[in-house]
């Protein structure tokens, strides 16, 4: 059993890395277009995965539930700044400032227990963060160059995750609900902005496009909730850098340059990362150690 979700959530983090070459598909449209199409299709798909699999009352009960709705709401403006700027950076040419962005991110969130819930963070994971914000800062001296694309994303991915972790509402009906509450504002959008009528001119391969942001969107979601319940926390510390991995190698493949400021703050945070994963393994000796006890 413990194969099967290892094999799930290595396909959720595959889908989320080589999502650049599909939205780079759709570089031709409007990112605000492409996002609100998104939105809609994602709901769509979620919410009929939901109903097909006889889920729809846990919906409908989520929604009824106001104390995790009140913490779900600023999630979802997260969620939705997080794939505005992504949806963006892709069809501008910046995959490499996502595969950044995403890498900090556990970082950001370390600084920000650290910061903002006064947690201590041990000797190691305060190097592994001085390690990683270095990197962005001797590119900004060195380059006169600020990744702007990478921080706001990885601010707004671990802030998302943060809040996540409070609601604790598995993956799909979070999704779910989440793009539901965004839905307003997407067809909003397509009714009084000029963008509406480029929808409906838009000819059969961009439709079918749009329609499988939703499948691109939900199943490394659904993936990822089915496979991650009781792995080893170790484990699930390595594989969430396959996705920014995959991204970096896609944005090379879609003719990025990895420039000497991009190189710089690569390689401070793969040494922040080394260190990371050396803090994971002994926490998890530590863990096993203290069990046997």
């Amino acid at each position: 059993m413990e194969k099967k979700r290892v094999l799930l959530a290595l396909a959720g983090y595959t889908i989320w890395g080589v999502q650049p070459l599909y939205w780079g598909l759709m570089a031709h449209l409007n990112p605000m277009l492409t996002l609100a199409l998104r939105i809609i299709w994602a709901s769509v798909f979620t919410t009929s995965i939901l109903a097909f699999t006889k889920r729809l009352p846990e919906l409908i009960e989520l929604f009824q539930n106001r104390k995790k709705i009140r913490l779900l709401a600023p999630a979802m403006l997260f969620l939705l700044g997080d794939w505005g700027v992504f949806i963006y950076a892709v069809q501008t040419g910046h995959v490499l400032d996502t595969s950044v962005g995403y890498y900090m991110a556990p970082f950001v969130v370390f600084a920000l227990g650290m910061f903002v819930f006064k947690e201590k963070p041990t000797a190691l994971m305060l190097a592994a963060m001085l390690l990683a914000f270095s990197g962005v800062a001797i590119s900004v001296i060195q380059y006169g160059r600020f990744p702007l694309i990478s921080v706001v994303l990885s601010f707004l991915f671990a802030i998302y995750g943060a809040i996540k972790k409070t609601v604790q509402v598995e993956s799909i009906l979070s999704i779910s609900a989440e793009t539901i509450m965004m839905l307003p504002l997407s067809v909003a959008f397509l009714l009084i902005s000029p963008m509406g009528a480029v929808f409906a001119a838009s000819p059969a391969q961009d439709q079918l496009m749009f329609l499988g942001a939703g499948v691109v969107t939900a199943l490394p979601m659904m993936l990822y909730s089915h496979g991650v319940l009781k792995l080893p926390y170790v484990m699930l510390g390595f594989m969430q850098y396959i996705s920014p991995t995959l991204a970096l190698f896609c944005g090379l493949f879609m003719g990025e340059t990895l420039t000497p400021d991009k190189l710089v703050t690569f390689v401070f945070i793969w040494a922040a990362l080394a260190v990371y994963i050396v803090s994971l393994l002994l926490e998890e000796k530590k863990k096993r150690r203290l069990t046997r006890q």
